[in-house]
C-alpha cells in the first residue's frame, strides 16, 4: 500500500496529465491557426505543462495561468472545455488575439478570477449562464474591443471589474443591471458601445464604485439631476463625455463628491447660467473637462479657485464670455493644461497666471483677447511646452521673450495682427530650445526670413505663410535636420529651391510655396525626398522641367505645379506615383502624354497644357 506522501505524487502526477490531455484538447479544437509558433512547446510527450510557452504553475505543479498576450493565434474559443479541463486555473490572458466564441459558457468548478478577451472577435451575443455566472471566483474581466452586441448579463459579488467598452451593445437593461446590481464592483466600463436613449438609473447601489466611464455612446435626455449626488463617497472618476446629453449644467447635484478626480461632461450639449454650487464640493479634482457643450456665461473664477489639486481644466468650445478671471490664476500652482479656446472671452491673460509654474499647455485660441501678455506673463512660465493663441486680436511684435520659455515645442500665434520681422531669436546656439512647431501664418510680418531659424535644430513644422515676406529662404533653414512641414505660401519670396534639398534623404513631407516670386528650376534633388505627401509650387516663375526623380515620391498624394513657366514633357516617371489624388499641371508650357498609369486617379488637373484623349495620345 503506498504512503501518504507517494499518493499525493501520485495525484500531483495524474492532475499534470490531465492537465497536458486539456491543454492539447485545447490547442487542437480553438487553435486553428498559430503563425507564430508560440504553442510549439506543447508536446503530447511532456509530463508536465509547466514548463510550456504561456503557462504559469503553483508549487504543487497545477496550472494556475495561461498567458497567451498578442500570440496572433486565430480560433473559437471553447471556455467551457478548458475550464473543465484545467481545474486550478485562476488566471486567463488571451488578449489580442482572433478568437471568436464557440463556447463561453465555463465548467461549474471553474476558479477564474482573471478573465481577459479583449481585442478579440467575439461576435455573438453572452448566453445565459455565461462564464460571468458561472465563476463564482471572478474579480476582473475585461470583454473590450470585440463587436458583442449584447445578450444576457449576469454576474456574481466577486466581480470587481468589468469592462465592456468598445464594443456594439445597444441594450440599456445591460447599464441598468449593472449599476442596480454592482454590489463590489469598483470598475464599470461601457464606453464606445450604440446605448442610447435616457439615461435611467444611478450607480446609487454601488458602494465601492472608483470608475465609471459612459463615454462615446448616443446617449440622449437630461442627466439625472442627482447622477453625481447618488454615487458612492469611493467614485474617483466619471466620463460621461462624447454623448448627446443636454439639460442644464446649473441642475446638476454633485452631492458629497468629496474623492472625485476626474470629471469630463465634454461633447455634449449642456447648457445654462452658471456652474452648479456644489461641484464646489469637489476638492480634490484633478481634471475637469467641460469642452464642446453650449455653457454661455462668464468664467466663474472664485468657485474654479477653489480647486487646488485642478491639473487639467478645459472649457473650450463653448459661449464663455468676459475676461479670464484673475482668480483662476491665484489657484494655479498646480495647473499644467488649461484650454479656453474656442469661446468669446476679450481682454488678456491675468498678471496672476505668471505664477502657474506647472503650467505644460496653454490654449487660448479662437477668441477675441488683445493685449501684452504673452510678453509679461507667458513668457514667465518656465515648464510652457505648447503655446496656442491663433485667430485672436493680438497686435505689435512677437515678443522675443518668449525664448524666456526654453522647453517650448509648440509655438502657434497664427491669425493674429503681428507685424515687424520674425523673431531671429527665438532659438540660439548660446540658447538651445526645444522647438519644434513655429505657427505664425497669416499674420502682417514683412522683412526676411531670419537665417537663424537654422539654430532651432528641433524644428519639424514650420508654417509662415499669408504674410508679406520678401527675399529667398536662407539654405540655414532648408537644412533643418528635423524638418517635416516647410509652408510659407503667400508672400512675396524670390530666390531659388536649392539643388541641396533632401540630399540625406530628408525628413520633407509638406512643401507648400505656391502663390510667391520664386524663380529658377525644379532641383533634381527632391527626388530624393522619399517622405514627401504634398508639393506645391504652383503660382510662382520656376522655369526648366519637372524632374524625373519625382517618380520616386511613391507617398505623394498632392503635385500642384501650375501657372508657372515650365517647359518640355511630362515625366513618364510620374506614372509611379500611385498615391496622386490631385495633379495640377495647369498653365504652363508642358508637351508629351499624361502617363497612362494616373488614367483612373482622380483629380487630375491638365488644363491649357494639352488635350488628354484616351490618356495614351496627348497634341499640343
Amino acid at each position: 500500500m503506498p504512503s501518504s506522501s507517494q499518493a499525493r505524487e501520485l495525484s500531483s502526477q495524474q492532475s499534470s496529465n490531465n492537465e497536458v490531455v486539456g491543454l492539447l484538447a485545447f490547442k487542437k479544437s480553438s487553435v486553428q491557426s498559430d503563425p507564430n509558433n508560440l504553442l510549439a512547446s506543447w508536446s503530447p510527450n511532456s509530463a508536465s505543462p509547466c514548463s510550456w510557452s504561456g503557462i504559469s504553475c503553483s508549487l504543487n505543479g497545477d496550472v494556475t495561468t495561461l498567458n497567451l498576450t498578442k500570440a496572433g493565434l486565430i480560433g473559437t474559443l471553447n471556455l467551457h472545455s478548458l475550464t473543465g479541463a484545467l481545474q486550478s486555473l485562476k488566471h486567463l490572458y488571451l488578449q489580442g488575439n482572433s478568437f471568436s466564441a464557440a463556447d463561453l459558457s465555463a465548467s461549474p468548478s471553474c476558479v477564474l478570477e482573471t478573465l481577459d478577451l479583449s481585442s478579440n472577435n467575439f461576435s455573438d451575443p453572452l448566453p445565459r449562464n455565461s462564464f460571468l455566472e458561472t465563476c463564482i471566483h471572478l474579480s476582473y474581466v475585461n470583454l473590450s474591443h470585440n463587436s458583442i452586441p449584447g445578450g444576457t448579463l449576469r454576474f456574481g459579488p466577486s466581480l470587481l471589474q468589468l469592462d465592456l467598452s468598445r464594443n456594439i451593445i445597444s441594450d440599456s437593461t445591460w447599464l441598468t443591471y449593472s449599476l442596480s446590481t454592482c454590489q463590489n464592483l469598483n470598475l464599470l466600463n461601457f464606453s464606445d458601445n450604440k446605448l442610447t436613449g435616457k439615461l435611467g438609473a444611478t450607480p446609487l447601489s454601488c458602494k465601492s464604485l472608483s470608475i465609471l466611464d459612459l463615454s462615446y455612446n448616443p446617449f440622449s435626455g437630461e442627466i439625472p439631476p442627482t447622477f453625481v449626488a447618488d454615487s458612492p463617497p469611493s467614485l474617483k472618476y466619471l466620463d460621461l463625455s462624447h454623448n448627446n446629453f443636454s439639460g442644464s449644467f446649473s441642475s446638476l447635484d454633485f452631492g458629497h463628491c468629496n474623492n472625485l478626480t476626474w470629471l469630463s461632461l465634454s461633447q455634449n450639449r449642456l447648457s445654462g447660467n452658471g456652474f452648479p454650487s456644489s461641484l464646489r464640493n469637489c476638492g480634490l479634482l484633478q481634471t475637469l473637462n467641460l469642452s464642446r457643450n453650449e455653457l454661455q456665461f462668464k468664467i466663474p473664477g472664485a468657485l474654479l479657485r477653489s480647486f487646488t489639486n485642478l491639473r487639467q481644466l478645459s472649457l473650450a468650445h463653448n459661449l464663455f464670455y468676459g475676461d479670464i478671471p484673475l482668480e483662476l490664476g491665484q489657484a494655479c500652482g498646480t495647473l499644467q493644461e488649461l484650454d479656453l479656446s474656442a469661446n468669446k472671452l476679450t481682454g488678456g491673460l491675468p498678471q496672476t497666471f505668471a505664477s502657474c509654474s506647472s503650467m505644460r499647455s496653454l490654449n487660448l485660441g479662437n477668441n477675441m483677447l488683445s493685449g501684452e501678455f504673452l510678453s509679461t506673463v507667458v513668457s514667465k512660465l518656465q515648464s510652457l511646452k505648447y503655446l496656442y493663441v491663433p485667430f485672436n486680436n493680438i497686435t505689435g511684435t512677437v515678443p522675443l521673450s518668449l525664448a524666456n520659455c526654453s522647453q517650448l515645442e509648440v509655438l502657434d500665434l497664427s491669425s493674429n495682427a503681428f507685424n515687424g520681422d520674425v523673431p531671429s531669436k527665438l532659438c540660439s546656439s548660446s540658447n538651445p530650445t526645444a522647438l519644434q512647431k513655429l505657427l505664425l501664418a497669416d499674420n502682417y510680418l514683412s522683412g526676411k526670413v531670419p537665417p537663424e531659424l537654422g539654430s532651432c535644430k528641433n524644428l519639424r513644422s514650420i508654417d509662415l505663410s499669408f504674410n508679406n515676406l520678401i527675399g529667398p529662404i536662407p539654405m540655414e533653414v532648408w537644412t533643418l535636420p528635423n524638418l517635416l512641414d516647410l509652408v510659407m505660401w503667400a508672400n512675396n519670396l524670390t530666390g531659388k529651391i536649392p539643388e541641396g534639398i533632401c540630399v540625406n534623404g530628408g525628413n520633407l513631407e509638406t512643401l507648400i510655396l505656391n502663390n510667391n516670386l520664386i524663380t529658377g528650376s525644379i532641383p533634381q534633388s527632391i527626388g530624393n525626398c522619399t517622405n514627401m505627401i504634398w508639393v506645391s509650387l504652383s503660382s510662382n516663375r520656376l522655369t526648366g522641367e519637372i524632374p524625373a526623380g519625382i517618380g520616386n515620391l511613391v507617398n505623394l498624394a498632392v503635385l500642384q505645379m501650375g501657372n508657372n513657366s515650365l517647359t518640355g514633357q511630362i515625366p513618364p516617371e510620374l506614372g509611379k506615383c500611385q498615391s496622386l489624388i490631385w495633379l495640377d499641371l495647369n498653365s504652363n508650357n508642358l508637351t508629351g502624354p499624361l502617363p497612362p498609369e494616373l488614367a483612373d486617379q482622380a483629380g487630375l488637373v491638365v488644363s491649357r497644357n494639352c488635350f488628354w484623349e484616351a490618356v495614351r495620345i496627348c497634341k499640343k
